[in-house]
């Protein structure tokens, strides 16, 4: 499971119950460390008085446990009224510009009384947020709670999947393996555009190049036949010829040594026809497989297609593979079912119940029916539908939620029916927005994500 560190600031006002601060900080960190994934970083008694933070010379020792640590984003709680020129003024705004920010105040305590209020923090947040926006400074905010109610793990679980997902997305180096398809003008992308806006590095590796590679493994080699082995046992194989199989897995091997040698993060690949006609195979199942580790594979050299899977994978904490996917066809009696399909790509792992994976050959006419393709049923239950786009510098990711659904008919390849609440929303939103269909799918856990309204985010 991947991991962020989450910066804790425990703000305090001077005049306020000092008693009521360290008990919230206590309780509020008691919550926080519940959360998988959070590798909370917070001053301590040694480091500022009492572990909050509540005057300029807290603010600095907190700013140097923080630099030192190297918080991938800082979570900001009014513990009483707080103190917004320390905790804004000398924290945040010395963070790396960008630095993900989640705001909250706690609820004061039930002996409200005039001449005795514990807190008013309910007051204090809104000085602590007019600090951020002054300073231009974006965030996030749960509404006002105890550190015990749902909505704060909630929002904090959130706020650690986004901090994951944006330090791993940041700087991500993306593998282009030969060039795009001649007549799919939609998987374009713009090479400065991601490096001006996400610091990303596309790295290209010439086909024949990484096709010598393969051919360069031997046969008999040991982590060849340890692939191979691997693969029966998680797939059907059995109609598999052995010198088809032996090819599969030296792809597989090439290309997950070609993910450490260059240190990617994610590929986009030509998967088409050059290498059916050269090696004889189709590479749907490789991609799967190396997906279902953790090494997002894009089909058809769709670069945005891999960094969207790369987000969705980073989002689900390394848990969930993501799955690049075409959203294909209407359902032709059931209304707002649409069916997301491919050739055969889907991570074995997330095959529906009772399903078994099967090797089988590429059914396209041209293709020559090579072996290489997983057929599966995706499993049922909730999903996330993602896909990043830019149009003139301007990028836009398409977030919308559904449902997989057991439902005839059959497809073949790898896919499954899913149900959602408003198909024509999402293509009123898709076709204004430019949204192309290869986008990738990503199934959740976590029960306060699901739900089917979609919805388009832009940054």
């Amino acid at each position: 499971m991947l991991t962020a560190r989450i910066g804790f600031i425990p703000s305090h006002r001077v005049g306020f119950s000092q008693e009521w601060a360290v008990r919230m900080r206590g309780r509020c960190i008691e919550q926080m460390r519940r959360i998988e994934g959070m590798e909370l970083v917070t001053p301590d008694e040694e480091t500022t008085k009492l572990g909050l933070v509540q005057d300029h010379e807290d603010a600095r020792a907190c700013l140097r446990l923080f630099r030192e640590k190297r918080v991938a984003g800082v979570v900001l709680g009014g513990m009483t009224f707080g103190h917004e020129t320390s905790a804004v003024g000398g924290i945040v705004a010395h963070l790396p510009q960008n630095t993900p920010v989640l705001h909250f105040a706690t609820r004061g305590a039930d002996d409200l009384r005039e001449d005795r209020r514990a807190s008013d923090s309910w007051c204090g947040q809104f000085m602590m947020t007019s600090a951020l926006k002054r300073r231009g400074i974006r965030f996030e905010h749960i509404p006002t709670c105890f550190p015990e109610d749902p909505v704060f793990g909630q929002w904090i679980e959130r706020f650690v999947r986004a901090c994951i997902a944006i330090d791993g997305f940041r700087g991500a180096r993306i593998g282009q393996i030969g060039t795009r398809p001649e007549e799919f003008e939609s998987v374009w992308w713009n090479e400065a555009s991601l490096q001006k806006k996400f610091n990303q590095e596309i790295v290209p590796i010439d086909l024949d190049d990484f096709f010598s590679r393969v051919e360069a493994i031997l046969p008999n080699d040991v982590e060849v036949h340890r692939i191979e082995e691997e693969t029966r046992s998680q797939i059907d194989a059995t109609d598999v010829p052995t010198d088809a199989m032996n090819m599969i897995a030296r792809y597989e091997l090439a290309l997950m040594q070609l993910f450490e040698e260059k240190r990617l993060q994610a590929v986009a690949i030509n998967c088409w026809l050059r290498v059916q006609h050269r090696l004889g195979i189709s590479v749907c199942s490789a991609l799967a497989r190396l997906t279902d580790r953790g090494f997002p594979c894009a089909c058809e050299v769709d670069v945005y297609g891999a960094s969207t899977m790369l987000a969705a994978y980073l989002a689900s904490k390394g848990r969930i593979p993501p799955h690049i996917i075409d959203w294909t066809d209407l359902h032709p009696s059931e209304p707002n079912v649409f069916l997301a399909w491919h050739c055969g790509n889907a991570p074995p792992s997330l095959c529906a119940g009772g399903c078994c994976p099967k090797l089988a050959r590429h059914p396209i006419p041209g293709f020559g029916e090579p072996y290489g393709i997983l057929l599966s049923r995706l499993r049922e239950g909730p999903v996330t539908l993602c896909r990043l786009v830019e149009y003139d510098d301007e990028f836009t990711m398409f977030i919308s939620r559904g449902e997989v659904i057991q439902i005839d008919p059959e497809t073949g390849g790898s896919g499954g029916w899913i149900r959602v609440s408003d198909i024509g929303e999402w293509e009123r939103l898709m076709v204004q927005n430019g949204v192309i269909p290869g986008s990738s799918t990503k199934f959740l856990l976590a029960r306060h994500f699901k739900g089917e309204k979609g919805q388009q985010v832009s940054k």
